[in-house]
């Protein structure tokens, strides 16, 4: 979970907070003290979500680190906002070995009152300004990325190895103020936007159902003390179909699938886990499955 990973609290307190200050005080543009250089662009303080409920207006995403190409073709995102107030979000994960194929994404809509809260408090914490984080001494993680579009507008706001909390880097050294400051604020703001109280909700929510998946086929490699079974692909040739996203691999095929497909292989994706080989032509696979959330196409 995201939230263990960066070793954050969820505190409902800074909701509520952000709430009441919200609705006793307009929303009120606020430059970015803590970005490490001047932003490229910046949201209107004054902007609202756009009409278009599947437009997204606040996402965070790990991105690179040392993975696996396969890893970072289907990762999810932490959470996707939509304008019409959606959550999207990775429910409880099952733990057993190997576990379930199918990823468990969970939506829930927000109130109106709770997503423009939420937009005061990108906005308070300087968070609607380009801007990137750095923390020296440490390689090989990911970057935790924070993306709000208002009125067509995205600014982007990075933080490299956010786990890493405290105002020294890895190598003891001191962060600039402004560096520390300005993860403190994405970690804070993180840390609210995944630690959401009933009372921000306007259901009860339950499972994403997604129109199209992005399928990552890689060979299956067989594993010494296991005897899984082949499940016959009833699709394209796993070999051949989709792109290869990595230039000079064809060990690594993506393809998104939709309509109809989805409804053919979505039975036997939903009973496979992540070790289930998919026979395909004369040849096995290991399928990585991401179902397609909104604003995004494609590989």
């Amino acid at each position: 979970m995201f939230r263990a990973a960066l070793r954050l609290a969820s505190p409902a307190a800074i909701l509520m907070t952000a709430l009441v200050a919200s609705a006793c005080v307009a929303p009120a543009g606020a430059a970015n003290p803590t970005a490490s250089a001047a932003p490229a662009s910046v949201a209107d303080p004054s902007a609202t979500p756009a009409p278009d409920p599947d437009a997204v207006v606040i996402r965070v995403d790990l991105e690179g680190g040392f993975v696996a190409p396969s890893v970072t073709y289907g990762r999810l995102p932490i959470v996707v906002v939509t304008a019409d107030g959606r959550v999207i979000t990775q429910g409880p994960q099952v733990e057993i070995y190997p576990g379930p194929l199918m990823p468990n994404l969970q939506v829930r809509t927000l109130t109106p009152e709770a997503l423009q809260s939420l937009l005061a408090l990108a906005r308070e914490k300087g968070l609607v300004a380009d801007a990137s984080y750095e923390f020296p001494g440490i390689a090989d993680v990911p970057t935790t990325v924070l993306r709000i579009t208002l009125d067509g507008v995205t600014t982007t706001v990075s933080a490299y190895a956010l786990a890493e909390a405290g105002t020294d880097d890895a190598m003891g050294q001191p962060l600039d103020p402004a560096i520390a400051s300005g993860r403190a604020a994405l970690r804070s703001f993180i840390d609210t936007l995944t630690g959401l109280p009933d009372s921000a909700f306007a259901d009860q929510g339950g499972a994403y159902q997604a129109t199209s998946l992005r399928l990552i086929a890689t060979p299956y490699v067989a594993q010494p003390d296991a005897d899984w079974q082949p499940v016959a692909w009833p699709l394209a040739d796993l070999a051949t179909a989709g792109e290869t996203p990595l230039p000079g691999d064809d060990s690594l095929r993506c393809q998104v699938i939709t309509g109809s497909d989805v409804a053919t292989v979505l039975p036997l994706l939903e009973g496979a886990n992540q070790q289930t080989p998919f026979r395909s032509g004369d040849a096995d696979f290991t399928l990585v499955v991401r179902p397609m959330l909104p604003g995004e196409s494609g590989c």
